[in-house]
């Protein structure tokens, strides 16, 4: 009897300390990998083919980790990279104009000009200096709207007077360029919920941009389709490639490769933080040359 205890404790002991040294084996495999993994920086997971369930567990939490820990260092990267990519553009988009003022400065401290001229270069530095003032404070703007910080007044607009009242104030513009926009407004279209100093901006913003690249061919449209008012803002987009067009609403984007001052990129990203803050839908649409700038407005929005 005492033998036979004795081999089944020996047995016992045998399947104890052989588990053991496999556990062992299994935990230093992993540690093997895990430093592997973390030396080389790849996209490796931990393998391992174990029948301890407890081990399979930490292996999966382990490649969890290892998979969150990537997509942590390929956001920061991203992030990273559009920091840089900000930097430079405010950074070019604010030495332009100063370039411009520092050098009519320049031009007015020649003795041999004419005070007529002085009075040209002075109308040009400012007019200089109110862009860059406009500039600063959409930078500053934006950044309000991105950190969700910019304070709305939610009330009940009529959109039909608004869009008719912004359309009137670049009548001079139209004129100057020789355009005659497309005008089609729905009068009786219903109110909508929104902030009115937001909704004139947006306006101004999209009312701007179609005369800055249409050509010949403006169209501004209002209609009321059951919950919803559409406006449309179309304009030539003959240069604008489809890839553009999906990019317009980000930050600093602007199809002017060459960043020549004729936009800075940033008053659609403006238009499009305060079209989805007010709780409404924004979209572009490039058909025939034709670049269209579509709102969708709930009439039945109530924001939280």
């Amino acid at each position: 009897m005492i033998f036979i205890i004795v081999i089944c404790l020996t047995i016992i002991l045998s399947i104890v300390v052989t588990l053991y040294i496999l556990l062992r084996k299994e935990i230093k495999s992993v540690e093997n990998q895990l430093r592997y993994i973390n030396k080389n920086k790849t996209n490796s997971r931990v393998l391992l083919k174990t029948g301890n369930k407890n081990v399979e567990r930490l292996i999966l939490e382990i490649n969890n980790n290892i998979d969150l820990k990537q997509k942590t260092e390929v956001n920061y990267r991203k992030m990273d990279l559009e920091l840089k990519e900000s930097i430079s553009n405010i950074s070019h988009d604010l030495r332009t104009p100063l370039t411009s003022v520092m050098g009519y400065l320049q031009l007015m401290e020649d003795p041999n000009i004419s005070q007529f001229e002085k009075n040209e270069y002075m109308n040009i530095i400012k007019d200089r200096t109110k862009s860059l003032q406009m500039l600063i404070t959409s930078f500053y703007d934006l950044s309000r709207l991105e950190g969700k910080e910019y304070k709305f007044n939610f009330e009940l607009i009529n959109l039909s007077n608004l869009i008719c009242d912004s359309i009137a104030s670049f009548y001079n513009d139209f004129t100057n360029k020789g355009i005659e926009p497309y005008i089609d407004i729905d009068e009786n279209a219903p109110s909508i919920i929104g902030d009115e100093n937001a909704v004139k901006r947006i306006l101004f913003n999209l009312i701007q941009n179609a005369l800055k690249y249409g050509e010949s061919f403006v169209s501004i449209s209002l209609k009321h389709r059951d919950d919803y008012i559409i406006t449309t803002f179309t304009n030539e987009a003959k240069n604008l490639s489809e890839e553009d067009s999906k990019c317009l609403f980000q930050r600093f984007f602007t199809a002017d490769r060459t960043r020549s001052g004729k936009s800075t990129g940033i008053g659609l990203a403006i238009t499009k933080e305060l079209v989805e803050q007010m709780g409404h839908e924004i979209s572009s649409e490039l058909k025939d040359g034709k670049l269209s700038i579509i709102i969708i407005w709930k009439i039945k929005n109530i924001h939280k």
